[in-house]
């Protein structure tokens, strides 16, 4: 997304004016979804699905070539290996659009599912039909097969508590006292630590 918007002057000056309201909304489990589809829509608003699917390509290739800042941790790789070695059933549900998550794991795509916020045209825009975050990835997880329990859950955010709290073991990755902290007062007490690099 912020590819799109330093891309395009226009964009870039329509989301400032947005940008801090969208912030503070970001940081608010009840309005994250329309904080995110605000930035989302100016981002890729004239883009239809085909200059979508593309942009999101150019996103992958770029970051396949180490030309992003981001980056897959080596520890957390290897620990996605080893569970599909052992043939377990592997799921990754992520707050990122479901479109650019397959896109990214797509050198796994036998051997994983993924879940991911659903997108919608909007008004010659993008926005979020379904953010794929908290609460809402047991839903999704349990709508599309997977139950109301899991062997194993893996992440590195509080707001996946409820996720956390549903899984025989989970492990909370490179979190931060305070995302600890959040994390156990919203039931997942039992999360594990995990320092991935």
């Amino acid at each position: 997304m912020r590819g799109l918007l330093l891309a395009s002057p226009l964009k870039l000056i329509a989301a400032l004016p947005v940008l801090p309201v969208a912030l503070v909304m970001l940081h608010m489990p009840s309005a994250r979804r329309m904080g995110a589809s605000m930035l989302l829509w100016i981002a890729a608003f004239g883009l239809d699905h085909v200059a979508l699917e593309q942009s999101i390509d150019a996103f992958a290739v770029r970051f396949e070539q180490g030309m992003r800042s981001l980056r897959w941790f080596d520890d957390g790789m290897a620990t996605l290996r080893q569970h599909i070695a052992q043939g377990d059933r592997v799921v990754i549900v992520t707050a990122a659009p479901q479109w650019l998550a397959e896109r990214l794991l797509v050198s796994f795509a036998g051997d994983l599912q993924v879940i991911g916020s659903d997108l919608r045209s909007a008004g010659g825009g993008w926005i979020l039909q379904r953010h794929c975050r908290g609460g809402e990835k047991c839903l999704m997880l349990a709508e599309a097969g997977y139950g109301q329990a899991w062997r194993w859950a893996y992440s590195d955010s509080a707001d996946d508590a409820p996720m956390l709290a549903c899984a025989q073991e989970a492990f909370l990755v490179n979190a931060s006292a305070k995302v600890q902290r959040r994390a156990a007062a919203r039931g997942a007490s039992r999360a594990v630590m995990v320092c991935w690099r």
